[in-house]
């Protein structure tokens, strides 16, 4: 083996063609060597570094960390590594550098040597790991509580139904009572409808909300709910809106969406106390990524809707928190905390999804992102119904499995003057659907506590009593696919906690052959 010639050479060689940023300064701070990627950095030749000190290369606070750094490696005698970023005539640059003293042969301390590695993108791969887990972990935190919630609402509305059906009728049965009872009566009702609203939000939030997708165009129903925010938000807020052509038509519940815009626009008046200005705009939104977690949106097109205020704003915590039920910072009980939980659960049932951004000081956006549909949409119809329809007696099967809920409703259809059958389960009720004296009418819930479904009932009944009416009821349905099913049946959805006038409307629509809108009270 011949020596190796030329060591030293050889080492500058390796040092120079090392992508690693290598360098040396002496005691004094001064640069005494550096390869070509520590000089390409600074924007300058390695001959053009050498003899220059690090305030001569690089902006004050760069330069500064890079003194400070060496002042503790100097100190302490052994290697250190530092992270951080760095500024200079070629642009910004994370790094990870380890830092060390060399010496004479007596070990006396000449100076310092370093070699720098270029993590920008290591941090930015970090970084992008790190969002995307918070974004999984927010997503299923929010399933989580979308569970909770819609279990909750599911018993809540059921107890409802028991409260507020059984109120209607010992007001009906009671026609003579003095003012104070009537009042007692009364305000009970009044708080009962509110628990109403507030599982009708919990719902919502959990997307188990019947809801009535449609064609919308967007720009047109962004132009009514105006009308409507303009005599809401008083004239202390200015309103402004900035349409697109290109807004399109979305697939979503036309009411749904009315609601949330108006939720969000009430959260924005209350964060302009002294008044300010509210800005809606749309546009269309190409999405061309798969989606990493579920709060992103599958490839498509959306209608955009966004809306800004000019108020308060938020810190950051407040935002990664301001879509979970029952969350607010208004105080003085001004606010149940369900207002924007209502919306995305509503965004994310509509098959889109809702953002924000906020900053303290400089206002809120929030964006609403919905399927766009070639389909056009839907001219409004009016229907002519009797104004007093004529109530006709019909034997009616109820199929529930509450046994509260069943007395209740059965008392409900007795007072309307109908003959009434009542089965716990699916498997009680077919033998009375296949009797000798069948129902006019079946009344089910969705969800029955064994067994089959309500929705799978009313399919078998139909078997062998083709054309059978039914109505379906539900504290919310859960069953999979159970919305659209029902949507395909025809069928009209009773949400509990009902009353008696929309079971009565619901009834004659059914069987006068024109269907009512049951939300009403």
């Amino acid at each position: 083996m011949q020596p190796i010639r030329n060591a030293s050479d050889i080492l500058l060689a390796v040092i120079d063609a090392t992508p690693d940023a290598i360098f040396v300064k002496d005691l004094d701070g001064k640069y005494v060597l550096v390869n070509q990627a520590a000089a390409r950095f600074v924007g300058r030749t390695p001959a053009q570094v050498v003899g220059r000190r690090d305030y001569e290369l690089y902006p004050e606070e760069t330069a500064r960390r890079f003194v400070e750094d060496d002042k503790a490696v100097l100190e302490s005698g052994e290697p250190m590594s530092f992270e951080g970023v760095a500024t200079s005539q070629s642009g910004t640059q994370a790094y990870l550098v380890t830092k060390g003293v060399y010496r004479d042969k007596d070990g006396n301390i000449l100076g310092i040597y370093g070699i720098s590695h270029d993590i920008t993108e290591l941090r930015a791969a970090q970084d992008s790991l790190e969002q995307t887990r918070q974004a999984l972990f927010r997503s299923q935190k929010m399933e989580a509580v979308g569970q909770l919630t819609g279990g909750i609402a599911h018993d809540f509305n059921n107890i409802l139904m028991v409260i507020l059906g059984n109120l209607e009728l010992l007001r009906m049965r009671l026609p003579q009572v003095d003012d104070a009872t009537t009042e007692l009566i009364d305000e009970t009702l009044r708080a009962t409808k509110h628990g109403q609203d507030l599982t009708g939000d919990l719902l919502a939030f959990s997307r188990r909300r019947q809801l009535n997708p449609q064609p919308v165009a967007i720009n047109p129903l962004v132009d009514n709910i105006v009308r409507l925010l303009t005599r809401t938000l008083g004239a202390s807020v200015k309103i402004t809106t900035a349409a697109s052509r290109d807004a399109g038509v979305a697939m979503v519940d036309p009411a749904a969406l009315e609601a949330a815009i108006l939720n969000i626009a009430l959260n924005a008046r209350d964060a302009m106390p002294d008044g300010g200005t509210l800005t809606i705009r749309t546009s269309k939104a190409d999405i061309r990524q798969a989606p990493r977690t579920e709060d992103d949106l599958p490839i498509g097109q959306y209608a955009m809707l966004a809306i800004q205020d000019t108020g308060t704003g938020m810190t950051p915590d407040v935002v990664q928190r301001v879509f979970e039920p029952f969350f607010t910072t208004k105080t003085g009980g001004t606010g149940s905390g369900l207002g924007l939980s209502m919306v995305y659960g509503f965004a994310k049932q509509s098959g889109g999804v809702v953002t924000i951004a906020s900053e303290v000081g400089r206002g809120t956006t929030v964006i609403l992102y919905l399927p766009l549909t070639t389909n056009k949409p839907e001219a409004a119809t009016t229907t002519s119904l009797p104004v007093n329809p004529t109530v006709t007696a019909y034997t009616i099967l109820v199929v529930e499995d509450e046994a509260a809920v069943r007395s209740t409703v059965r008392r409900q259809l007795e007072t309307l003057g109908h003959k009434v059958l009542v089965a716990e389960t699916a498997a009680a009720a077919l033998p009375l659907l296949k009797g000798d004296e069948p129902p006019d009418v079946l009344l089910t819930d969705v969800v029955l506590g064994t067994g089959m479904n309500g929705i799978d009932l009313a399919d078998a009944a139909r078997v062998f009593k083709p054309g059978l009416p039914v109505i379906f009821m539900s504290g919310f349905t859960a069953v999979p696919e159970a919305q659209k099913r029902i949507n395909e049946s025809g069928a009209p959805l009773l949400t509990k906690p009902s009353t008696l006038s929309q079971l009565e409307r619901a009834l004659n629509g059914l069987m006068l052959g024109s269907p009512q809108d049951t939300s009403k009270s």
